[in-house]
């Protein structure tokens, strides 16, 4: 009997799911606490293949399963995320946004994870609802997404004339250095909480990024997935620092469908 395969990335405040059922697959999250009802849903059968990855993979613990280290989860999935969209790259930097940050340097056959940061989806909520008062992921984001920085940001250009420094003027001087006042509104905070976010994860890649033209940056998890702010901050930086970002649909995704990967692998004797 063919077992069903489940990849399973059981995140510390979301658990993704990633399976194939009625010949398409299936792309399923929820909030890491509910794990009870989300093998209900899954009606797991004795001999299903379940692969658990993530921070709270010990909740899968009194189950028959099979672990699978995160890193190798997340470097599989984002792998197989590209080469669906026809993107097979021999060497990147993946940048894992979930509610911290993991920065790896991809190879072809190898991988390294050489930096990690507090800073990513978990600060964005966090510190958007101290800034706003919203709570939901989706209603930050879409407050960032209308909110524009200039009111909340010291830019460069606020400061200097372009001609004296030879910095573009949209640059920032100093993040939420400008006074409050009236002018500003919680999407124009939003906004640059996701812009300072997006200046330090691209600093931090190109410091790890191989010294060639226009490396590529792949950005991942659930903290950047549905976050168009922060996408479009993320890939603001190309014309001073020559980079190519790539955002692969289904990103949040990565850990567990390389859970699943690795489920199928086993079960063909790979």
């Amino acid at each position: 009997m063919m077992k069903r395969v489940i990849g399973v990335d059981a995140g510390s405040t979301l658990t993704k799911l990633v399976y194939k059922e009625d010949g398409r697959m299936h792309y399923k999250k929820f909030l890491t606490n509910d794990h009870l009802f989300i093998r209900q849903l899954l009606k797991l059968d004795p001999v299903d293949s379940v692969v658990v990855t993530g921070g709270r993979a010990d909740l899968w613990r009194d189950m028959k399963n099979v672990p699978l280290h995160e890193f190798d989860a997340v470097t599989l999935g984002a792998r197989e995320l590209l080469k669906q969209e026809g993107n097979s790259l021999d060497e990147f930097i993946l940048v894992n946004i979930g509610t911290g940050t993991s920065f790896f340097r991809v190879k072809k056959d190898e991988y390294e994870r050489v930096l990690g940061s507090g800073i990513g989806g978990g600060m964005f909520m966090g510190l958007g609802r101290r800034l706003t008062g919203v709570t939901d992921f989706e209603d930050l984001a879409g407050l960032a997404e209308e909110g524009t920085r200039k009111n909340s940001d010291l830019l460069v250009g606020d400061i200097y004339r372009e001609e004296e420094v030879g910095i573009a003027p949209h640059l920032t001087a100093s993040n939420f250095g400008k006074p409050p006042s009236s002018a500003e509104s919680p999407g124009d905070q939003l906004r640059s909480l996701t812009n300072m976010m997006a200046e330090t994860m691209i600093l931090l890649s190109m410091s790890i990024a191989p010294q060639t033209s226009k490396p590529f940056l792949v950005f991942v998890g659930n903290g950047v997935e549905g976050n168009a702010a922060l996408q479009e901050d993320l890939g603001s930086f190309r014309e001073w620092l020559e980079y190519t970002p790539l955002f692969p649909d289904k990103g949040g995704y990565a850990g567990a469908l390389g859970a699943y990967i690795q489920g199928l692998n086993s079960q063909n004797g790979h």
